[in-house]
């Protein structure tokens, strides 16, 4: 994890200090600023001037659960192996001559509990395991990672083991050896605290192998099932060994991780841990609060910015990188942790090409002109999840629209590897993984009463990340987004949709000729704008906008889609006349010939379409496609233009109809301009 190291330059704070400084902490001078280095151990951090934030106030709440086995997820890079390493400092019973020196100043130093420096600590890691071979090669690796973490153990506490203590042999099955060395803790009378830090690494992993994964979301069983039943199988034995110590007293076990895709055994037969992910008062264990990314560009910074950039890159930094909500009543939103000290680090390299003379806009455009953290983009494995099925789509144009991510059943707790092809077929726990990876996140309740479950994509980057997916169902790439901005400016600065209309029609409709011809309809169209607008970033989507009235008789109704983003409201309905409406050679043929004909509209002016006859049972009264394009302009006008125009929140700047003729061709009309 990526953390502070102190320089030597005074400067001043702008930020209010009272809310600060006491999680941050220091043993040196608090006038000197910051740079950024990356360690995840509490040990180095508070031996050698740097900052730390205290998030020891928690060790007295973790214990007072009472639970010997602790489980604690977060997504990737929130800080999850610092805070592993903060407890296994201050259980360390190695640690009890050094205690004063490494917790004095932090909350638990002021406020010891009786456990403090009691354990011996046995440190696993299982995020290097190898799960993209043979199942041979992973179950070597497995009893190696064991058996090198038993040895360091061993060799760290031969005086307080005494005569128990033996020597681990690297040859020997590691669950043996950690037999062996449970009994040597418990007839040495001693305690043991084991921390295991992403205990789900190897199955995530094991999700990275494109064979291997879709097996697994393959809708049969098959060899990949077996493979991952081998692997469930030696976690199976370690954590049924575990269990047993916890059971007896023997050891206690805090694990961290991302996914709660585990094993049948750490489900079932592992049900004395405690999850803390999902609850209220442990929102804030890992991650940046606001209050302390500002404290963190005070001491960045100091006199070298005013105070209006230092606000401006705040923002920023919350757009980019705050938003992520663990609970529906959380007070505010937090920031991750490496992609903060990430952009803190690249802010001050960019700050030494600064000139004096620029203004402040050229100033803050500089700053900002760096590349992404590619380490904390949402995992591949998520992305892939979401983009290669139809239920992932559907999920990421929810999202994409800003359209809130509901989950009647809540957030899943428990998943099982083998289980993993329910995520392609099931909204619950694809969301729930979504969830616990990062790529969505609650959106905040309104009322503490309130038992929905709605979620949202919680920041810009993870944002762009979508976009980059979503771009991969259409082919594009993202210089083909140019064209696409490009409409939208003049939409919202002319009021004008012609070029948006004219980049779907040769885009998205045009290569279309299959059966879609004899199913088009005007929800299919709607799709197709929305896809192409939530591509932009920029664009700020809201199907089916409900429109209310005063009017007794005007139940609520609901128009099509409408755009926000710029602060103003911008009003489109849709209107579909079928291919084989029309009066034309071959229009009711194969959907083949229809095709073929629908195309041959693209050729043709706008008045000749609009003067096509139609037969349509559902519009007897209208012979052409200028008629229905008349009725549809009138009957929405009155249906919608003074409601909308009582808008309180937004005001309508304009509104059109767009009319689709078969399955190419596209008429639009404006219908309301604010300037007109």
């Amino acid at each position: 994890m990526a953390f502070l190291r102190k320089l030597v330059q005074s400067h001043s704070f702008h930020f209010p200090l009272s809310r600060l400084f006491p999680r941050f902490l220091s043993a040196v001078p608090s006038s000197k600023p910051l740079s950024i280095i990356s360690t995840g151990s509490f040990d180095i951090l508070r031996t050698g001037n740097c900052y730390y934030l205290d998030k020891t106030h928690f060790i007295p709440k973790i214990e007072a659960l009472g639970a010997p086995a602790i489980l604690s997820l977060r997504p990737r890079r929130f800080g999850k192996t610092l805070f592993l390493s903060t407890l296994s400092s201050y259980y360390d019973v190695k640690n009890r001559e050094r205690f004063k020196q490494l917790f004095q100043d932090l909350y638990i130093g002021k406020n010891p509990t009786p456990l403090a420096s009691e354990f011996l600590v046995l440190k696993l890691n299982f995020s290097g395991l190898r799960t993209n071979g043979l199942y041979e090669i992973f179950e070597v690796n497995f009893h190696k990672t064991l058996n090198t973490s038993m040895k360091k153990f061993m060799s760290r506490y031969e005086q307080e083991l005494g005569n128990h203590h033996f020597r681990v042999a690297g040859e020997k099955d590691a669950l043996v050896n950690f037999r062996m060395l449970l009994d040597a803790v418990e007839l040495s009378d001693k305690k043991l605290y084991i921390y295991i830090d992403e205990y789900d690494g190897s199955m995530n992993e094991a999700l990275k192998n494109k064979t291997l994964f879709q097996a697994l979301t393959n809708h049969h069983k098959n060899e990949g099932d077996s493979k991952i039943a081998l692997m469930e199988n030696s976690f199976k034995q370690f954590f049924s060994i575990l269990k047993t110590a916890c059971d007896e007293g023997i050891a206690r076990v805090f694990l961290t991780g991302v996914t709660p895709v585990i094993m049948a055994e750490f489900t079932s037969g592992f049900n004395i841990s405690e999850d803390l992910t999902l609850e209220e008062e442990f929102w804030d264990l890992y991650g940046f609060k606001k209050s302390e990314v500002e404290f963190l560009l005070d001491k960045a910074f100091g006199n070298n910015l005013s105070d209006n950039i230092k606000k401006e890159i705040m923002s920023w930094l919350k757009e980019e990188n705050n938003g992520y909500f663990f609970h529906r009543n959380q007070p505010e939103g937090i920031f991750n942790t490496a992609r903060v000290m990430y952009c803190i680090r690249k802010l001050m390299k960019q700050k030494k090409k600064l000139d004096d003379s620029w203004d402040s806009s050229v100033i803050l455009n500089t700053l900002l002109n760096f590349p992404p953290d590619p380490q904390t983009l949402p995992a591949q494995t998520t992305l892939d999840l979401i983009v290669n099925n139809p239920l992932g789509k559907s999920i990421l144009t929810e999202a994409l629209s800003r359209s809130p991510l509901n989950s009647t059943d809540g957030i899943e707790q428990r998943f099982r590897l083998t289980n993993i092809r329910e995520l392609v077929t099931d909204r619950t726990p694809l969301l729930s993984f979504m969830f616990y990876t990062g790529a969505i996140t609650y959106q905040p309740n309104t009322s503490p009463a309130s038992l929905q479950h709605n979620f949202r994509i919680p920041n810009r980057v993870a944002e762009r990340e979508f976009i980059t997916e979503a771009l991969k169902i259409y082919d594009w790439q993202k210089e083909d987004l140019i064209p696409v901005r490009d409409s939208l400016q003049i939409l919202e600065a002319k009021y004008d949709i012609e070029p948006l209309c004219r980049f779907i029609e040769g885009v998205l409709l045009k290569p279309l000729k299959d059966n879609s011809i004899k199913h088009s309809n005007e929800e299919a169209l709607k799709q197709a704008f929305m896809d192409t607008l939530i591509l932009t970033i920029r664009a700020d989507i809201e199907p089916e906008f409900q429109v209310y009235s005063q009017s007794s008789n005007f139940g609520g109704k609901a128009i099509d889609l409408v755009k926000t983003s710029t602060g103003k409201m911008i009003a489109i309905e849709f209107d579909n006349i079928k291919m084989e409406n029309v009066k034309l050679d071959g229009a009711r043929g194969s959907w083949q010939k229809a095709t073929e004909v629908s195309r041959s509209l693209l050729e043709k002016s706008e008045d000749e379409i609009l003067s096509l006859e139609i037969k349509d049972i559902y519009r007897p009264n209208q012979k052409t496609v200028r008629e229905a394009l008349e009725s549809k302009i009138k009957n929405k006008s009155n249906e919608y233009l003074d409601s909308l125009k009582k808008q309180h929140n937004v005001e309508l700047s304009c509104m059109f109809i767009v009319l689709r003729v078969g399955l190419h061709r596209l008429i639009s009309r404006r219908v309301y301009c604010v300037d007109e």
